[in-house]
């Protein structure tokens, strides 16, 4: 069986096949020592990957004109409901990712936050902004698939750098060689209140054991423990703001933000100089707080 479905894309052949690479990198790393996903012109193909369904034997994206196109090869008998729930998440993933019109911006911006602190919500905010902006990548570190381990750390600067924007793991405890590397760029420093942090970030990779098996290799980087610990946990995000908050005391170039109080837009627009869109800021994998 086959479906396929249509996304517009406001990205530029240059910036979408960035894109491509890293939907290639992230499928790649929950892939264990093997290559799923490759690039190809104008696109990607992948075989199977963990997030999806097992009745989704491959998939490929490819640029057409100024639309994304997917295509997914199924196994016969999905029923039609499936599948219309799955390509309207893809669709609304993907949307996110190339649906933004990109425009120019004098400097790098940062978001240093720890995971599970409203960075995927600050991301697509960013990207709403018309910044060009990835969440989350462990490749920058070194880090290929979830049980990898680089033989030496090293900042892949280069990747960092053909974004306006990034976010989460493993940029946000890079602050300090980001500043270094991008001198004028800007820093923000998502937070939250403690408890409901830890029980997202605990339920988060208790999500992510059951369906690896073990702690992922960037968790295990950023949380230095292979199990489900919140006592390390709460030592780490609480160490984190703590040294963030110390490092950037009186800096102008740094802004905190709680994307769950008042309205999110008025900060973050007057920090970045930028107008306030007319539109909702966008609260994504919101749990209760």
């Amino acid at each position: 069986m086959h479906a396929s479905c249509s996304i517009p894309c406001a990205l530029n052949s240059s910036q979408a096949r960035v894109v491509f690479r890293d939907i290639c990198r992230t499928v790649n790393y929950y892939s264990p020592d093997r290559q799923a996903a490759r690039e190809i012109a104008h696109g990607l193909v992948s075989e199977h990957w963990i997030y999806l369904p097992e009745w989704v034997h491959s998939f490929a994206i490819c640029e057409a004109d100024e639309e994304l196109e997917l295509h997914l090869n199924l196994a016969s008998g999905t029923a039609p409901d499936d599948i219309k729930v799955l390509t309207d998440q893809l669709t609304r993933d993907l949307s996110s990712l190339v649906s933004h019109p990109v425009r120019p911006f004098p400097t790098r911006v940062f978001g240093i936050g720890w995971s599970k602190t409203g960075t995927t919500s600050l991301t697509e905010a960013l990207r709403i902004l018309g910044l060009f902006s990835w969440h989350w990548a462990p490749w920058v570190i070194g880090y290929k698939h979830i049980r990898s381990q680089p033989s030496e750390f090293r900042i892949d600067l280069p990747a960092v750098a053909e974004y306006a924007a990034v976010a989460d793991l493993p940029i946000c405890a890079l602050y300090r060689e980001l500043d270094k590397a991008f001198p004028g760029s800007l820093f923000i420093l998502t937070t939250r209140p403690l408890e409901t942090w830890l029980a997202s970030a605990t339920a988060d990779i208790e999500n992510c054991m059951r369906w690896l098996g073990h702690i992922d290799a960037v968790d295990r980087w950023a949380y230095g423990t292979e199990v489900v610990d919140r006592e390390a946990f709460q030592k780490r995000y609480l160490q984190h703001q703590e040294r963030v908050l110390e490092y950037f005391s009186g800096r102008s170039d740094f802004l905190t933000l709680d994307v769950a109080e008042g309205n999110p837009w008025e900060r973050l627009c007057a920090f970045l100089e930028l107008p306030v869109p007319d539109v909702a800021f966008p609260h994504l994998n919101r749990r209760p707080r």
